[in-house]
């Protein structure tokens, strides 16, 4: 194996120093101090952003003109404004003459889909560029125009794009393969007064290329000329100016200069580009002609070390800010590379690179494991020498993607890079001077103070959190357009962090600067209070052999109103299919590489993965499907085919478990059977009699709801730790058979330090302690925790009442503790519990140290008439309002309409008896001191009933805990409320 450690720690030739450290010699006289180190050079040109943004224009010797000064009117980022005093020209900078750059070098070389290409040199792109520009303004366009192109990655749409650049008006561009509502989706907000069209695959092939196109200019009332790209008959279009470019371009002079291409404005507009639009129309960005040139110059000169001695090649479409970026690469003089035909196969990329000399190569995670699963190893296939670094975007890079190009191309830096269409550029990307480590970004884009922070908005090292930047930085959007005040453009950057940019993507960040992405934010699974990105699940399912693809996604639990659940999406390889064995290997290789969390409830094989024209995967489209509903802008998907191998998939899902629980339930009333009954529904299908529960699918919070299922079913105690020896139906079986699972009022969850009074937590309504496992778990006391159980239907007994519950309870803690201190807590009913008992083992002469009631409302009969309507009124709030509650309104009309779901019957009865025992104890006066752990999120001041506790117990503190009631046992809070315990318990005692 190659040690990667081997591989440049940059993207430069050995034998030369890279740019950047011209440029750290300019800042260090600037800020007068040394900046030795990349991260010392970045955290300086963060802090003095303004002296960086200077010093780099300055450094960079860029044609432009008017005042730098100020560099920057503000220094937050929703409102300052870079170089207003600031005039320059996009295509003078990408084409004028630079020294020490020979003009017959080639600039510009096309590369075709048959094999052919065509090559133009510094000085003829330049010719080019400037008489087509002539050849526009004849037909009419001028500056502050804005031109839309729909054309493949070829020279033609470059040259027209260096041409309107020149003139001052901006460009829009989108592929021909996109239909025409996606087109419209996009062209319909620019208002353009000029299409360039190449109509070459024009509608995919699906459609006539010139009925697709008359259709587009019917509904673009403000376009006035289309003209054509391609060498095809011209199209019949009625009221409006149709010409072929070439023609108009050929009837310019050879030797005519172009028109004077205007400096403009630091903020005009360049690009208007798009958003994937897959949860609604996409955003127009508009982005400036200063800002995208000096972003992209720094990236190119500083980050890749771009020179004019390099080719660069990077796989994209007109549709990708990535087309944009590659075409700034003619500012720094390098010869750029472009491609405008399909992947036929892994060879594709590597074969062009070979034949045209690329140095520095950019393709995709997606290609990359395409090569990998083919077997395709580039350097024994082609000559792959010139390629000195490989740059990788449009999803996280994993681990093993770095090693496989080290291994099967050679010892080059592979730069995962990262930022996105809204800033026209890198948040994160390459360094010259860092060394490479698998699995990570190099380094944070100088002049942007990039950081992670939680859920409170802090920073955090070593955490995955919220990707934002901190401070101002020249290529943010000038606008959306269609958003007169801004509010749309504020609300999707702005709102979530005020003063900072929200990109919406979650990262981790290490102090040495290097970065992990961990995919979008609104793709983040939060199953049960966990959060855990797409790519864990995603880098670990990989691994297994038979997958090509996967996407893991969350959606609503049909099992359990008011969860997720995560849905894994595979796309197999050939000869692969999805069995029982494939799942129960993927789901064990997830808990053990992952955790318990990663495994997915629910596993479809599907014939592919939905994709933006952008490139990205659609979470949203995924879920919309799973959840059957309808999938907003389908048009925003580039294989909209996807979502029906999806439905299917789901639909035969379905099938296939309602068919076998049917079978399972036919077995009878048997011991096996029930117990294979309840695994089989509370999976979502059977599984053998052996198969481990986590094996196959089930999570933490599965295991409660089986627990609980077998208990009431069966009729027998049933301890989570006899369960776990042998989580299966077989090894459920066994233990009931062996009695293994006798009844135990007490039931040790924790040992710890026996001189430590110990800590006795009271069950819930259904008899068990289970719910308090993962609180159990995050607690620091040393003292030894005690769970107190019951019968799992004693609310349900006739004429049982609180006391009656307390009582062997205490006798339990008498038993377990003869003497010294008591401590208690329960949560809701368990709290209730716990004050009776608090109450009677004070009466008996044990001193109770500590009593913590977690959640627990008083019973009804302590609250007036008003107390009792506003508490109704709140419960019923509570159902609409997400994450309160885990029922719904729906769900409670079912049931009181009688069309609840059978397998919860049993438990909804014991809830409904435990409601009503609960509600009829009568609270009475207790001297003792009381730590009241109370939900913070809940219906505010009709939902505040502590005034009944102060009544009858006056020592009461109390403790705030975020979440909600039902969440605060197993959410994402747990962890808080037993560091909150921890202190309660470490509290000296009044």
């Amino acid at each position: 194996m190659t040690d990667l450690r081997s591989a440049p720690a940059g993207s430069r030739r050995r034998d030369q120093e890279p740019q950047i450290r011209e440029l750290r010699s300019r800042c260090e006289a600037v800020a007068g101090r040394p900046l030795p180190t990349a991260t010392a050079l970045h955290e300086w040109s963060v802090a003095s952003y303004r002296g960086f943004w200077r010093t780099f224009l300055d450094w960079a010797d860029l044609a432009w003109e008017g005042a730098a000064e100020p560099v920057s009117t503000g220094d937050d980022v929703w409102s300052a404004r870079f170089f207003p005093g600031l005039r320059l020209n996009y295509a003078e900078n990408l084409l004028r003459p630079l020294p020490g750059v020979d003009d017959a070098a080639p600039a510009l070389t096309s590369v075709h889909g048959d094999g052919s290409s065509e090559r133009l040199t510094r000085a003829e792109l330049r010719a080019a560029a400037r008489r087509t520009s002539r050849a526009l303004a004849g037909a009419g366009v001028r500056a502050g125009d804005t031109v839309a192109a729909v054309s493949a990655n070829n020279a033609r749409i470059a040259v027209a794009a260096l041409a309107v650049a020149g003139l001052g008006a901006a460009l829009s561009t989108a592929t021909p393969d996109m239909g025409t509502s996606t087109l419209l989706g996009r062209f319909g907000q620019v208002g353009a007064s000029t299409l360039l069209v190449d109509r070459t695959g024009l509608g995919g092939g699906q459609e006539s290329a010139d009925g697709v196109l008359r259709d587009l200019v019917a509904a673009l009332p403000t376009n006035r000329r289309v003209l054509v790209l391609d060498r095809e008959p011209m199209p019949v279009l009625p009221g409006l100016e149709v010409a072929r470019l070439a023609d108009l371009v050929s009837a310019v002079p050879v030797d005519d200069p172009g028109p004077d291409w205007p400096r403009m404005a630091f903020d005009d507009p360049l690009w208007v580009l798009f958003s994937s639009g897959t949860t609604g129309p996409p955003k127009a960005m508009v982005h400036g002609i200063g800002g995208s040139l000096l972003e992209h110059v720094k990236e190119h000169r500083l980050h890749v070390d771009l020179r004019p001695t390099d080719t660069l090649y990077f796989h994209t479409t007109t549709a990708w800010m990535m087309w944009n970026w590659q075409l700034s690469a003619l500012s720094v003089g390098a010869h750029v590379v472009v491609y405008d035909g399909p992947v036929t196969g892994p060879e594709t990329i590597w074969r062009l690179a070979a034949e045209h000399g690329v140095t520095v190569l950019g393709t995709s995670p997606a290609y990359l494991q395409l090569c990998q699963d083919e077997g395709y190893v580039p350097r024994d296939a082609v000559d792959v020498s010139a390629v000195r670094a490989v740059l990788s975007t449009g999803a996280v890079l994993h681990d093993w993607q770095f090693t496989w190009v080290a291994e099967n191309v050679g010892p080059v830096p592979v730069q995962s890079i990262s930022g996105g269409t809204d800033i026209v550029g890198c948040f994160v990307l390459g360094h010259p001077e860092v060394p490479v480590r698998p699995g990570r970004c190099q380094s944070i884009s100088l002049g942007l103070d990039v950081a992670a922070v939680d859920d409170h908005g802090r920073p955090v090292l070593g955490e995955v959190g919220e990707l934002v930047c901190r401070n101002p930085f020249p290529s943010r959007p000038v606008r959306f357009l269609r958003d007169p005040d801004g509010a749309r453009f504020r609300a999707a950057y702005f709102d979530q962090h005020p003063g900072a940019w929200t990109h919406g993507d979650r990262i981790e960040i290490d102090a040495d600067g290097s970065s992990r992405l961990h995919g979008r934010s609104d793709g983040v699974l939060n199953v049960n209070g966990i959060r855990i990105g797409p790519s864990e699940v995603y880098t670990i399912v990989r691994a297994v052999p038979g997958v090509a693809d996967a996407i893991a996604v969350e959606t609503s639990d049909p099992a359990a109103p008011g969860s997720s659940r995560i849905v894994l999406l595979l796309v197999l390889q050939s000869g692969h299919e999805l069995d029982d064995a494939l799942s129960r290997t993927i789901r064990a290789t997830l808990r053990r590489e992952g955790s318990p969390a990663h495994v997915p409830s629910v596993i479809l094989a599907v014939d592919e993965i939905p994709m933006t024209h952008n490139g990205k995967r659609s979470d949203s489209a995924v879920r919309s499907v799973l959840e059957g509903e309808p999938v907003r802008n389908v048009s925003a998907l580039r294989n909209p085919r996807a979502l029906e191998s999806i439905a299917r998939a789901a639909r035969r899902a379905q099938e296939e478990v309602a068919a076998a629980t049917a079978a399972t339930t036919a077995e009878g009333d048997g011991a096996r059977a029930v117990v294979s009954r309840v695994f089989a529904e509370v999976l979502g299908g059977p599984v053998p009699d052996d198969a481990d529960f986590f094996d196959a699918g089930g999570t933490s919070r599965q295991t409660m709801t089986l627990m609980r299922r077998l208990r009431m079913e069966l009729h027998r105690p049933l301890l989570l730790g006899d369960f776990l020896v042998d989580p299966s139906v077989s090894g459920v079986i066994r233990a009931l058979s062996a009695g293994a699972t006798a009844q135990s009022a007490c039931e040790a969850l924790r040992r710890g330090d026996p001189a430590v009074p110990p800590l006795f937590l009271v069950h819930g309504y259904l008899g068990d302690v289970d719910i308090y496992r993962t609180m159990v778990d995050a607690l620091r006391t040393p003292a030894s925790v005690y769970g107190l159980t019951s019968d799992p239907r004693i609310a349900a007994r006739e004429g049982v009442t609180i006391e009656d519950i307390a009582t062997p309870l205490v006798a339990a803690v008498q038993q377990t503790a003869p003497e010294g201190d008591v401590r208690l807590a329960g949560y809701s009913f368990g709290g209730l519990v716990a004050y009776e008992m608090a109450r009677r083992l004070t009466a008996a002469g044990r001193e109770v140290t500590f009593l913590g009631l977690i959640d627990t409302e008083p019973p009804f009969g302590h609250l007036t008439r008003t107390s009792r309507t506003m508490r109704t009124v709140a419960w019923w709030i509570a159902l609409v309002v997400p994450g309160m509650v885990e029922d719904t309104v729906r769900g409670v009309l079912r049931r009181r309409l009688g069309r609840g779901s059978s397998p919860v019957d049993e438990e909804r009865e014991t809830f409904a008896a435990a409601y009503r025992v609960f509600n009829a104890y009568r609270l009475r006066p207790y001297a003792g001191r009381v730590t009241y752990f109370r939900a913070r999120f809940r219906v505010p001041v009709i939902a505040n009933l502590l005034f009944v506790w102060r009544r009858v117990a006056p020592d009461l503190r109390v403790v705030s805990i975020p979440g909600s009631h039902h969440v605060l046992l197993s959410g994402e809070h747990t962890p808080e409320l037993a560091a909150r315990l921890d202190a309660a318990l470490a509290a000296p005692a009044r």
